[in-house]
């Protein structure tokens, strides 16, 4: 490969790079996925729906029903409607900037307004300690029907189903798989 063809493929390949991170709303800080995660039977989920969410929290001061059904909505793939409380269930809690696995899934919220939002999340499963959970955050939303907002949750949804092997755990996105 010549070095023009190089640099062409570096730039095209930094370029594709700087797209993508700018579509995305907010930033995932850290990621944690336990030893218990099961890829083959879970990161089907957030694309085959639908999800609870428990909200923790308010970053808006509106009322928390409106808060939770509006969570609830964003998270949902494309089709499914909102559940209460059936199957598996994302926390959410609005303020908090650290977590560990013990308290991701029972974590508070604060009800604190701020021009960053930041967001524990875990997928919890019983009531024991977390499958999964990130922390993370996202500038500038302007209330819960910001569709940045709206993008930066089902961000951070599909982010606690990840797929640990990519060539053997491909996403599903029939309702059967």
């Amino acid at each position: 490969m010549s070095p023009l063809s190089a640099a062409r493929r570096l730039i095209a390949t930094l370029s594709a790079l700087a797209f993508v991170a700018g579509c995305s709303a907010g930033t995932i800080n850290y990621v944690h996925i336990d030893s218990s995660y099961d890829p083959t039977s879970l990161a089907h989920i957030p694309y085959t729906g639908p999800l609870f969410a428990e909200v923790s929290g308010n970053p808006f001061g509106i009322p928390q029903a409106d808060l939770q059904r509006a969570v609830n909505n964003a998270i949902q793939p494309p089709g499914a409607k909102a559940e209460t409380g059936q199957g598996v269930r994302v926390h959410i809690a609005f303020g908090p900037t650290a977590a560990d696995r013990h308290s991701a899934c029972s974590m508070g919220g604060s009800n604190t307004m701020s021009d960053t939002i930041s967001v524990v999340a875990a997928l919890c499963r019983g009531g024991g300690a977390a499958t999964t959970y990130l922390v993370g955050s996202v500038d500038g939303v302007k209330g819960p029907s910001d569709p940045r907002f709206e993008s930066f949750l089902r961000q951070v949804t599909v982010q606690l189903f990840p797929r640990t092997d990519p060539n053997r755990d491909p996403p599903c996105f029939f309702p059967n798989c």
